[in-house]
């Protein structure tokens, strides 16, 4: 039988929310809920296991009043994973173990596993983020070594814990801001890890030397940079920009808010930098060239704009990175023909003879579906050389009408203005590039006279952007999400995962349709299913 997402949680168990209070967990080990007296509700709908219990009755028990008094009246927390009864799971790594050079990162999302013969393969994992608070609480004792949190804290309660550290001359301050931003910026980004198993059917670690870390400060110590490909590296490679330059020129510093992702039909792995805006400013300059690390300055609460003390470019983060766990000397490329935007999971239309297709949604209340095409065509499905094919295309933006019908709006300097109105999306506000292009930045609007005034001002998007043909498209893609707005490519309901079956179609996953600080989705298309607007 096809199992339910209310099922799988079931089967899962709970998870991270539930932790004893005043109990710190082992970094090693994940948190659920076990039950006594497990229901088999379930068992007659066909599962074969004995499901795990949540903490609370769902519709799907089907449990009377009387029944979920009795059974739900108290619960007992472990601190372990609890699965049901004739599963197993094993620690492969764990935050702090080494890996290459380096160690195991934080908060891994996705993971790609990549077969080189049977029973073993590269394992590559996501580590999307650090939780601040816990992440100061438990370093210590994982990583088994001090940073000086307290004395920082200390220092910047003038300045309600945020500070411009980059602007700082050279002082202990400094000095210990940017310990403790190297620190976390090492437990983000990327890993690769060889995998075997065992005859005893167990995975376990190999320790080839493949395994390495792509960290969110990878060559700024190291000379590991990742590349870049596409029209922005126009940007990156320009002299006298509007904005801040990190004099890089196409060589980029590490890879951080690192998401879900994809694994590529030829044995390349695809990890989406979503919330990068925590980290580096979001916004960029009319010529798509970066605010000043002041814009995201550095705070200590929660551990934000980490990129500040080492004057990352914001423009070099929100892209698809592409790595190869094979060749222990990829350290990743970002692919720049994809877009810049909060990148959520990727996927493939890739056929011999036909353009390579790559999907993503932008994972933000309002953000855009989006799709590039390569100029060249596939050869050979599994040939690596297909990476070559994402030097050279178009993306585009979908567009969809209430009808049912849409279409693919390219994000190109010839493309007309068409901005998304304000009246139509949940929330009442959009935002676009600013009219100012001096200011650069973005702009909150939520009116419709206002919206329309930019299609006067500026007719097309090469007329938003200024430049080269070359540095216009290069700004277009580094904006891609709010020259998309301005374009009136359609404000959706947070796409956070897309996937091509087998026979072409594809598939995206909405989770919210209400509206928030970005915007929200264009509410005379998503509805929810009794017509409410807006709708979780």
């Amino acid at each position: 039988m096809g199992i339910k997402r209310r099922h799988f949680l079931l089967f899962m168990g709970a998870s991270a929310g539930s932790v004893a209070l005043g109990s710190l967990a082992s970094p090693r080990q994940g948190f659920s809920m076990p039950f006594s007296g497990a229901d088999s509700s379930l068992l007659a709908n066909g599962l074969s296991f004995e499901p795990v219990k949540l903490p609370i009755p769902l519709e799907v028990n089907a449990l009377t009043q009387t029944k979920q008094i009795e059974s739900y009246s108290t619960y007992q927390v472990q601190d372990d994973i609890i699965l049901p009864e004739g599963f197993t799971y094993d620690v492969i790594a764990a935050w702090g173990d080494r890996v290459g050079d380096s160690r195991f990162g934080y908060n891994n999302d996705y993971l790609s596993f990549v077969e080189t013969a049977p029973n073993e393969g590269y394992l590559t994992i996501n580590f999307e983020y650090i939780s601040g608070q816990t992440w100061m609480a438990t370093y210590p004792e994982a990583i088994g070594k001090s940073l000086p949190f307290e004395a920082v804290k200390s220092a910047l309660t003038v300045s309600e814990g945020t500070i411009d550290a980059f602007a700082l001359s050279n002082s202990p301050l400094k000095a210990q801001i940017q310990a403790i931003a190297k620190e976390a910026m090492i437990d983000v980004g990327m890993g690769v890890i060889s995998l075997g198993r065992n005859p005893d059917g167990q995975w376990m670690r190999t320790y080839s030397d493949r395994d390495r870390r792509v960290t969110g400060i990878s060559g700024l110590e190291d000379g590991r940079y990742l590349k870049s490909t596409g029209p922005a590296v126009a940007i990156f490679n320009k002299r006298n920009k509007q904005g801040y330059d990190d004099n890089l020129g196409s060589k980029i510093i590490g890879t951080f808010g690192n998401c879900a992702g994809g694994t590529s039909p030829w044995g390349t792995v695809f990890s989406a930098e979503e919330n990068y805006q925590d980290l580096v400013p979001e916004p960029v300059m009319a010529d798509g060239s970066s605010l000043p690390p002041a814009a995201k300055p550095f705070g200590i609460g929660e551990i934000e704009g980490q990129g500040n003390p080492f004057g990352l470019a914001g423009n070099k983060y929100g892209w698809m990175v592409e790595l190869d766990p094979a060749n222990p000397k990829d350290y990743g490329t970002k692919h720049t023909w994809l877009g810049r935007y909060r990148h959520e999971a990727v996927g493939f239309l890739v056929r011999p003879g036909k353009k390579l297709a790559v999907y993503s949604g932008c994972d933000r209340r309002g953000g855009h579906l989006y799709k590039f095409v390569s100029q060249g065509t596939v050869r050979n499905v599994t040939d690596k050389a297909n990476s070559r094919l994402l030097e050279e295309g178009m993306l585009y933006g979908a567009k969809f009408n209430p009808d049912g019908t849409g279409s693919w709006v390219p994000l190109t300097p010839s493309t007309a203005i068409d901005p998304i109105l304000p009246s139509t999306v949940g929330g009442g506000m959009v935002k676009f590039p600013n009219p100012d292009r001096n200011a650069g930045g973005v702009v909150k609007v939520t009116k419709d006279a206002e919206a329309k005034a930019i299609k006067t001002q500026f007719p097309t998007l090469g007329d938003l952007y200024p430049g080269t043909e070359a540095e216009k498209q290069g700004a277009i893609l580094i904006d891609a999400h709010y020259a998309g707005n301005a374009a009136g490519i359609t404000t959706t309901a947070r796409p956070e995962d897309t996937i091509v079956a087998k026979d072409g179609t594809l598939y995206i996953a909405f989770t919210s349709g209400t509206p928030g600080g970005d915007g929200g989705p264009d509410t005379r298309i998503f509805k929810g299913p009794n017509g409410e607007v807006p709708y979780d």
